[in-house]
């Protein structure tokens, strides 16, 4: 006669097994993992003992797994599969930024708006009051969505034992669902990201190629394109993973598009276009040396011919700001992305920059600016502090962190695929960061 366990998991460390004997056997561990794994052995234990099959009915989180175990050990899920979990909507606070020295733990939650209150956002401030700043971790914000846990330890023992956990509150996995929630939410028709610092050497091509691929990735292939803007041609075309051929830049397609009227089709836009292994298209600066530098009308009508077909330009400027193109790229960047890595002079030209499009732009454009601080070969990490608190009291609202990345370091060419996990983790906070931003604008 096939023996039979019921287990009911009261608690992630702790169940109960009815079934062994005639009082029930009480089972504790330290972490989920080593739980199922206790029920696992004493399971075998009981069917090596008594020489038969045992039928173990596990039931916890809201759904009931069978198992059969047999004397010689070996474990197999039997029974239709668990139906799936509605997860419950916990009630959170409004995601604070971190950072040890400017969190005011005080604050009290803020009310429910609309629907972008469940979207991670740069953090806004009432009027003087000091804001705070972010790490790049994904946003405290619960994701409403059923689906079963595909990683981490619920993850493991979903595929393992075909259970329905849904991920912890609070964890990685559901601040990322939120973060790609936030990416893939609706925008205006046609929206400009400008990477900016006057400063060579920071950065900026690498993390609009990482940005870039991370939006597309999320979007859908083909609603973007990242573009280098540098007066001159800048590295951008040596650094995206699928490098285009001559002329496949933004001065043909200028040309193109002004022998065309103004207005291309897609499958001429295509020619100019180099689409990345995440989707996203690129399109190089000037490519040869005869080439006009690139000026403030040539910024306009590139995002006019994009604009008909795409819904974001990611525009990666050079390192002059008296140049056309660069002004153009500040003037029209729906969102400001600056990259700072941990270096005094990087800062102060980040800081002077800031300071000099508030002089033309008014200090509106802090709210719509994202000041990206990175970690590279050489960097000073007692700048850090300073450098923050300098853009703080500048009145930018969004302060983000990105890990070191060596692929970025190296000066080879970026394949998404080949980046750091926390890396992309870090890109896919600043996606949904930027998109929100976007998404949040006035009307």
């Amino acid at each position: 006669m096939t023996a039979a366990l019921a287990v009911e998991v009261t608690s992630e460390t702790t169940a109960r097994v009815s079934g062994s004997g005639t009082t029930d056997v009480e089972l504790a561990a330290g972490n989920e993992k080593a739980l199922f794994h206790a029920i696992e052995e004493f399971a075998k234990t009981e069917a090596a003992d008594s020489g038969e099959s045992v039928e173990v009915s596990v039931s916890g989180f809201g759904a009931t797994t069978r198992l059969t175990v047999t004397p010689e050990g070996h474990v197999a899920v039997s029974g239709p599969p668990p139906a799936p979990v509605a997860v419950p909507t916990p009630t959170v606070d409004e995601p604070v930024s971190v950072r040890a020295t400017a969190v005011n733990p005080q604050r009290p939650p803020a009310p429910a708006q609309d629907r972008r209150s469940d979207t991670p956002h740069a953090h806004h401030t009432d009027a003087g009051q000091r804001p705070t700043t972010s790490v790049l971790a994904a946003p405290q914000i619960n994701s409403g969505s059923n689906e079963p846990a595909r990683i981490g330890i619920r993850g493991r023992l979903n595929a393992v034992l075909n259970l329905q956990m849904a991920p912890k509150a609070g964890s990685a996995e559901l601040r990322h669902r939120a973060a790609v929630a936030a990416i893939t939410g609706p925008i205006p028709d046609f929206s400009v990201i400008t990477l900016a610092n006057p400063k060579g050497g920071v950065g900026k091509t690498p993390l609009a190629a990482g940005l870039a691929a991370v939006i597309a990735e999320h979007r859908g292939a083909g609603t973007l394109v990242c573009a280098d803007l540098a007066e001159i041609g800048g590295s951008l075309a040596d650094r995206v993973a699928v490098p285009p051929h001559q002329e496949q830049d933004v001065s043909a397609l200028l040309t193109a598009a002004a022998t065309a009227g103004g207005s291309i089709r897609p499958s001429t836009l295509s020619r100019y276009l180099v689409r990345q292994p995440s989707g996203e298209d690129i399109i190089a600066g000037s490519q040869t040396n005869t080439a006009a530098a690139l000026g403030y009308d040539d910024g306009t009508s590139l995002a006019n011919v994009l604009a008909q077909h795409r819904e974001i330009l990611i525009a990666d400027t050079g390192n002059s700001s008296l140049a056309g193109s660069w002004q153009w790229a500040a003037a029209a960047a729906n969102v400001l992305v600056v990259p700072v890595p941990l270096r005094r002079d990087a800062a102060a030209a980040a800081h002077r920059m800031l300071l000099d499009i508030i002089a033309t732009a008014g200090p509106d454009v802090l709210a719509r600016a994202v000041v990206v601080i990175t970690d590279g070969p050489g960097d000073a990490p007692m700048v850090e502090t300073e450098a923050v608190d300098a853009f703080i009291e500048l009145g930018v609202r969004a302060v983000l962190r990105m890990p070191f990345e060596p692929l970025f370091a190296s000066g080879e060419r970026i394949a998404a695929n080949q980046l750091r996990r926390n890396t992309t983790d870090a890109l896919t906070v600043l996606a949904a960061t930027v998109i929100a931003l976007i998404a949040d604008a006035p009307d």
